[in-house]
């Protein structure tokens, strides 16, 4: 699915993302950001911040800097940080294949559920790493399609492809083609949301 494409799709569920799909989402947000362990001192990006459903996770002393490319989905976090009256909370509209920011700007890069739907998750990877200090630490939470025998996480993928279609999920995506161009430090793969059908994947930046 290309830019304007995504674009598109996300305008039209903008209104009724957060009691639908934003529900399913949201126990993976708590899970990674718990995981973060955000200090005072920590700059943090997340990328796809969305309707900004997870800056409510993050403690009030960390900065921390939300981009997505959708201005529909980015209108409601706008929202939130005034309903709310958030400090260090900030969002821009950007693609995450090109971020303006400088090298080595952010101690923590993370992106929740947008490998799989980004036109080229080997750009916005690469641009992870770009902006995350040298041994600083990314987190990518995504759904990798099943390479082995579980039937019934297949059956639930099948049953997910209308969702997959509107959100612009890839439907194939395993973490074989991921790791080839992925050259991260992993630490950790852990499992999380309904059917722990996605993973969280915490690695350190080797640069």
């Amino acid at each position: 699915m290309d830019h304007n494409s995504i674009i598109k799709s996300y305008k039209r569920v903008s209104r009724f993302y957060d009691m639908t799909f934003g529900q399913i989402f949201r126990p993976g947000q708590k899970s990674v950001i718990n995981k973060m362990d955000c200090k005072p001192s920590d700059s943090v990006l997340e990328i796809g911040i969305g309707t900004g459903l997870s800056f409510k996770y993050y403690p009030d002393e960390t900065k921390v800097i939300g981009i997505d490319i959708s201005p529909h989905m980015l209108a409601q976090a706008k929202e939130k940080i005034k309903k709310r009256k958030t400090n260090g909370k900030y969002i821009y509209q950007m693609n995450g294949e090109q971020l303006s920011f400088a090298d080595n700007s952010f101690d923590k890069v993370v992106a929740m559920y947008v490998i799989s739907v980004t036109q080229n998750p080997q750009k916005l990877l690469q641009e992870m790493k770009r902006v995350c200090k040298k041994n600083g630490e990314i987190y990518i939470v995504n759904h990798f399609s099943c390479e082995k025998d579980a039937f019934l996480l297949k059956l639930f993928e099948r049953a997910l492809m209308p969702v997959s279609k509107i959100l612009g999920w890839k439907p194939y995506f395993p973490i074989s083609e991921f790791n080839k161009y992925a050259d991260l430090d992993i630490k950790e793969i852990s499992k999380v949301n309904i059917f722990n059908y996605w993973n969280i994947i915490h690695a350190t930046n080797k640069k």
